[in-house]
């Protein structure tokens, strides 16, 4: 499996979990809102800059998000997605 489709997954199974606490599936619910609804800080008119702060934005909200995670759920989804070997960082 490719590494962005077991990012993706990993991601989804944070987010799906009954162990992840709400104001956690709420921050992501926002950042995801964040990248779909066409109002920016801005425009994705401008060449690149448009796109770059949706990146910054949903980059610092997922991070922030990931810091809130309880340990278990991560390392748990983290064995389900990518395998017991290693402890490595996906976020």
């Amino acid at each position: 499996m490719s590494s962005f489709l077991q990012k993706l997954r990993y991601y989804f199974l944070i987010l799906s979990d009954r162990q992840t606490p709400w104001f956690v599936k709420l921050m992501l619910f926002v950042g995801l809102l964040y990248i779909i609804v066409p109002m920016d800080f801005l425009s994705d008119t401008v060449p690149l800059f448009g796109w770059l702060d949706d990146m910054a934005i949903a980059s610092f909200i997922v991070a922030m998000a990931l810091r809130l995670m309880p340990k278990e759920v991560m390392d748990r989804v983290r064995r389900k997605v990518f395998g017991g070997a290693g402890r490595q960082n996906h976020n």
